[in-house]
C-alpha cells in the first residue's frame, strides 16, 4: 500500500520529523532498489515512533515501505537459535527475535519461511527457492547464506540496523574459509515442519570459541565507502546503508585473506581455544 510522502513516522532528538518520503528517497540513494534480490536487516532506530500510531501500525507502513521499492524479491532474517535455546523450532509458530518488522513480515500468508531450526529466513517473493534450505549446516552448503550467495544480483540492506552488529553473512564467509577460531559444533532438537509433523533433527552452526572476541572494526565499513562500495544515508537518528552479496563476500575475503585475526578484539591464539558453550537467551552467533 502507497502512503503519503509526508507522513511523519519518527520525531528524531532535536525534535526534526523523519517521514515516509525521507526513507523512500534515502533507500533509493543507497540503491536498495537495484537487485532481483535484497536481504534486509531492520532496526527501528530513526527516532521516537510517532505516537499517533499503534505499534502494529507503524510496522505495517514500513512494511510498506520497503515492499515499495518494488524488489522482486524480499527475504527477513527470522532468526531464533531454538535449539541453542534448548527449544524445538516450529516453522510455522516460532517467533522470531529480529525484530518487529521482521516477525511482521514473517506472520505474512505469501511468506515461506526455511526449515533451519537455527538461522531461518522468510521468502516474499519469486525465489522462493532461497527458503529450500537442505544440509544440516546453516552456514554450510545447502544453507540460505549459501543460496544467496549463488544467487545472481543480491543485495543487504541495512534498515537501521548498523554493520557491526548485523553482519550474519560474514559468518558464511568464515564458514567457507574455515577460520581457525571457530569450530562445528552440533546441536540437537525437533523441527516441526509446515504441515505440523514433528521430526528429530540435528543441526551444525560454527561457532566461537569460548574466550574469542568478535569485533568488525570501524576500517571496515570505511574502506568499503571509501571506495564507493558501501553506499550510506543518515536518517533521523540512524542510517540505512547497502551492499552488494558479492561485494561483501569479496570484501570479506580479502581481509580475512590478508589478516584471519581481522574480525577480532585480539588475536584467536592469545588464550587456550576451549569449545564451551552457553546455552539460553542465544540471539546471534556466537
Amino acid at each position: 500500500m502507497k502512503r503519503e510522502l509526508d507522513l511523519k513516522l519518527f520525531q528524531t532528538r532535536d525534535k526534526s520529523w523523519v517521514t515516509y518520503g525521507d526513507l523512500v528517497h534515502a533507500l533509493r540513494d543507497v540503491k536498495a532498489d537495484d537487485c532481483e534480490v535484497l536481504l534486509v536487516h531492520t532496526d527501528l532506530s530513526f527516532g521516537l515512533p510517532n505516537r499517533e500510531f499503534k505499534r502494529k501500525e507503524l510496522v505495517e507502513i514500513l512494511y510498506d515501505l520497503i515492499c515499495e521499492l518494488g524488489v522482486n524479491t524480499l527475504v527477513f532474517p527470522t532468526f531464533t537459535f531454538s535449539y541453542g535455546n534448548r527449544e524445538d523450532f516450529d516453522v510455522r509458530n516460532t517467533k522470531s527475535k529480529m525484530g518487529m518488522i521482521n516477525e511482521y513480515a514473517r506472520q505474512r500468508p505469501e511468506a515461506l519461511r526455511s526449515e533451519d531450526p537455527l538461522m531461518s529466513v522468510c521468502v516474499i517473493g519469486e525465489h522462493k527457492e532461497l527458503a529450500e534450505v537442505s544440509g544440516n549446516k546453516s552456514l554450510g552448503p545447502g544453507s540460505f547464506f549459501d543460496r544467496l550467495h549463488n544467487t545472481p544480483n543480491v543485495r543487504i540492506l541495512f534498515f537501521g540496523a548498523q554493520l557491526p552488529q548485523c553482519h550474519t553473512q560474514m559468518h558464511y564467509v568464515e564458514e567457507k574459509l574455515r577460520v581457525p577460531y571457530r569450530y562445528d559444533k552440533e546441536f540437537e532438537g525437533h523441527i516441526i515442519d509446515r504441515e505440523g509433523n514433528k521430526r528429530e533433527d540435528k543441526h551444525i552452526l560454527y561457532v566461537k570459541y569460548r574466550d574469542v572476541l568478535p569485533c568488525v572494526p570501524p576500517a571496515f565499513e570505511q574502506e568499503l565507502m571509501d571506495q564507493g562500495l558501501f553506499l550510506k544515508q543518515k536518517v533521523g537518528d540512524s542510517s540505512v546503508s547497502c551492499f552488494t552479496e558479492k561485494t561483501a563476500y569479496d570484501k570479506a575475503v580479502e581481509w580475512l585473506t590478508k589478516d584471519v585475526n581481522c574480525f577480532l578484539a585480539e588475536p584467536y591464539d592469545t588464550k587456550p581455544l576451549v569449545k564451551e558453550y552457553s546455552y539460553g537467551n542465544v540471539t546471534t552467533v556466537q
